[in-house]
């Protein structure tokens, strides 16, 4: 190649900036631009893809890649981002506005192109591979194509794969069935969330709220829109890891809602090599994924020297095994390890055929590692709800009210003024005002009960009903994620039992083929671990009869609200894999036979979808029941299974290198101490950088836009504020953000709800409601503090704006021109910022 590659990278960088500015001001697409009708009348897909970057982070991570086969690599993943870009410049034209979604993710691969060049660049300097590490590391969600709507012709579309797309050249959906801009805001919400997880580097508490809120939208999304399989079960794929890993690294020591450097310190400060070693674990993840490598070149010095030249990667497999003891239990892991055994032995005491010997010896071959690695996963796959249901209740108190009539509660009390008096018991009348003043004079006290309404939130008891499919084509992958499941769930319950005044909760189950099996309840400790055993240590098969294992289930409902007068609602899972006739009436029926009691049916699909089962409970959710459609394909049931979603770094340091506390802080202090205290300077220095940046900025802006107010760093500083707890300045920001509303909801429609004639503004007030709306269901679904839900709603809108094509300016004059049309979604964001009260 004659041309540097910063000479290239550096012309790709100003057509990545055109792209996303304005489709006028894309050079050299003259041609392009004379034949754009014929191209519009062919039905012309420009086409993306990062095939060839995936293929470069994968020579970075290998140790055995030469330099001039990773420069090659270099220059084909390059020559791929050109190819794009010119796609997504085509596609800009074509539609006249840009695709702000693709030219980001433009930016982001042009990024890792500049990471890996100066990895490359820095490889002779053995003793610092920290770039190297980075550029290999990098997460995957940055690489992520924008999320589309599912292709019209499957046998023209790219791969499903989550590494191939397409640009849109025109506007898939007609307004008159959906509006475009809505669904591009709702689907760009998703990865904005990704992103905001992965900017998340301090706190894991926030960073997992987002990541639940990004499944969340997902689900919802895939339930009402015809998602691009590929890119939803990509991002499905990167959330079950992202919190798998959270679930271990906290149940491994690390706090959720304290910064991870300031754990580090305080674990080399008691000596507690276990909490450090995780601690030094997250912060070279994210460091890593963030492409940061001072950060990533001090954790990673200091977790070497706690490893003391050991090979990490040979204790992976012990780490997650006690990752399971710590987030399932010692019993259930013990339970699991008998359940196992006892089906081992039971099977080898048949009398069977060689060949279904081999069948069903394969059923239990490595099936206790198997339904551990698929236990620890199940939170990061499924939103099935919890146990334990808020309600909000009309509660009535009695309380005492003391008065001075006659009542039939009587008592006594020291007088305290002359008015006392006529009601006192009076033994000397000539010292009664002497005993009044000495606090010796007893007056008669009446008491008279009354009551009171006060709202209240109490957690009532929801009935989990689990229906499995027990068909024989649920063996392998299929049947250990279904089993780990219910383990799951069996653990969660046994923590809560042994919690002390614990809510009452129950979990029934029963497996189905064309029979229903029995129905086992379980409510105790004893019923838990003998459920595991039973669950682990079957081998089942026959067909399938979806229908008659549902309506048993809502009877089984019907039992249970007999047994707990106190049953809120009642959820019912339906685990399956199989094609069955649905009769969706009798269900209908069946459940309103019940009444009182709101019941869920929910779907975990497992290997094949379920056509009739998604459109039940698509209905549901259209119908604002609590319901969800979870769907995995076998491959990535067995990448669950296999564990792989666990891959990466033991979290756990080896047995032999956790020392007593009294012994190990000196030698921690003396290992690690100046590096922790490093990467401590680093968060100092980053967060001066960071407001200096934003300073610098902000007075570029300031100067461009010739005095007028600029915007574009509101979301980083509002995180920020929101980090120190700067109520007042954070308040500030937010109200600038997100007035109150200045309409009683009783006079908004008197005041108009936008332009009538299809106008600019009219697109900009439907865009800044439909920004606000999806800005507030997020939030809703974030929780945390008040201050952190400020700050998450600064920086959503911030990235949704240029997806609604508006800039500050706009948006600010929709809020001032059309207070009615704005009013209710402005409510509705205060709303969920302030939360539940």
């Amino acid at each position: 190649m004659s041309e540097s590659p910063r000479a290239r990278l550096d012309a790709l960088a100003r057509r990545i900036e055109a792209a996303a500015l304005d489709p006028d001001e894309i050079e050299s697409k003259g041609l392009f631009r004379l034949a754009t009708p014929l191209y519009r009348l062919a039905g012309y897909r420009a086409r993306v893809q990062c095939v060839a970057l995936g293929a470069l982070s994968a020579a970075l991570r290998s140790e055995e890649a030469k330099p001039d086969e990773e420069r090659a690599a270099w220059w084909r993943a390059v020559e791929e981002l050109a190819e794009s870009v010119e796609s997504v410049e085509r596609a800009a034209i074509l539609r006249k506005r840009p695709s702000v979604a693709h030219a980001a993710w433009l930016r982001r691969a042009w990024e890792l192109l500049v990471l890996s060049d100066q990895a490359m660049e820095a490889r002779s300097d053995e003793g610092d591979d920290a770039a190297r590490r980075c550029a290999g590391a990098v997460d995957e969600s940055a690489l992520f194509l924008p999320l589309t709507l599912a292709q019209p012709k499957p046998d023209k579309a790219p791969p499903a794969d989550g590494m191939s797309g397409v640009v849109e050249t025109r506007d898939e959906l007609p307004e008159s069935v959906v509006d475009a801009r809505v669904v591009e805001l709702e689907l760009a919400a998703i990865d904005h969330l990704l992103a905001a997880a992965r900017a998340e580097r301090r706190v894991f508490s926030r960073r997992r709220r987002l990541l639940v809120a990004a499944r969340q939208r997902l689900l919802e999304a895939s339930a009402a829109l015809p998602l691009d399989p590929g890119g939803a079960r990509a991002r499905a794929d990167y959330v079950t890891r992202e919190i798998a890993r959270i679930d271990r690294l906290e149940a491994a020591g690390v706090s959720m809602d304290v910064g991870l450097v300031e754990q580090a310190r305080r674990a080399v400060a008691r000596g507690d090599p276990r909490t450090l070693h995780a601690a030094l674990v997250a912060i070279d993840g994210a460091a890593l994924a963030a492409g940061d490598a001072d950060r990533a070149r001090a954790a990673g010095a200091a977790l070497g020297r706690l490893w003391e030249g050991q090979d990490r990667a040979g204790h992976a497999r012990a780490s997650l095994q006690r990752s399971a003891v710590e987030l399932l239990g010692s019993d259930v892991f013990a339970e699991v390890a008998a359940g196992v055994a006892a089906g081992r032995e039971a099977l080898g005491a048949q009398q069977l055929y060689p060949y279904q010997k081999a069948a069903l010896d394969k059923q239990f071959a490595g099936a206790e590692e198997e339904l551990l690695a698929s236990a620890l996963a199940t939170d990061g796959c499924f939103e099935v709800g919890g146990a334990l249901s808020p309600v909000r209740v009309e509660e009535e108190e009695r309380f005492a009210v003391e008065v001075r009539y006659p009542t039939q509660d009587l008592s006594l009390a020291p007088a305290e003024d002359i008015r006392d008096v006529p009601t006192a018991i009076v033994t000397d009348p000539r010292s009664v005002l002497l005993d009044l003043a000495a606090g010796r004079l007893l007056t008669r006290r009446f008491a008279e009960l009354r009551t009171r309404a006060r709202a209240v939130t109490r957690l009532q008891s929801e009935v989990r009903v689990y229906v499995l499919d027990g068909s024989t084509s649920m063996h392998g992958p299929r049947a250990r994620v279904r089993d780990a499941l219910l383990v799951a769930e069996i653990a969660t319950l046994l923590e809560r039992i042994r919690s002390p005044g614990h809510t009452r909760t129950t979990l029934h189950f029963r497996f189905f083929d064309e029979e229903l099996g029995p129905v086992t309840r379980v409510d105790g400790v004893a019923s838990a671990k003998s459920a595991i055993r039973e669950v682990v240590g079957t081998v089942r098969e026959g067909g399938t009869d979806i229908q008659q294992a549902i309506l048993a289930s809502l009877q089984q409902v019907a039992v249970a609200r007999e047994l707990d007068p106190d049953l809120s609602r009642a959820q019912i899972v339906l685990v399956t894999d199989g094609e069955s006739e649905v009769d969706e009436a009798a269900i209908v029926r069946a459940r309103a036979a019940l009444g009182g009691v709101p019941i869920g049916l929910s779907v975990i699909a497992l290997g094949e979808e379920n056509a009739a089962l998604r459109g039940i409970v698509a209905r549901q959710r259209a119908r604002g029941e609590r319901a969800f459609y979870h769907f995995l394909d076998d491959a990535q049931l067995g990448r669950i299974a296999r564990g792989e979603i666990h891959a990466g770094p033991p979290l756990h340091l080896p047995e032999g290198r956790e020392r007593a506390p009294a012994r190990v802080a000196r030698e921690l202090e003396r290992e690690v101490g100046a590096l922790v205290e490093e990467l401590e300077a680093i968060d100092r220095a980053s967060d001066v950088s960071l407001l200096e940046r934003l300073d610098a900025e902000t007075q570029a802006r300031r100067e461009m836009l010739d005095g007028l107010e600029p915007s574009g760093d509101d979301g980083e500083r509002a995180r920020l504020e929101a980090m120190n707890r700067d109520r007042l300045a954070l308040g500030v920001r937010y109200a600038r953000w997100f007035p109150e509303p200045r309409l009683h909801a009783a006079v908004e429609a008197e005041v108009g709800l936008g332009p009538e004639a299809p106008t600019r503004e009219r697109e900009d007030v439907e865009a800044t409601v439909a920004a606000l709306s999806s800005i507030a269901e997020v939030v809703a679904l974030l929780g945390g503090s008040e201050l952190g839900r400020r700050a998450d709603a600064i920086e959503l809108l911030e990235r949704l704006l240029p997806d609604a094509r508006l800039t500050p300016a706009r948006y600010r004059a929709v809020l001032s021109n059309w207070p009615g049309a704005v009013a209710a979604p402005l409510r509705a964001v205060h709303e969920a910022v302030r939360g539940p009260t």
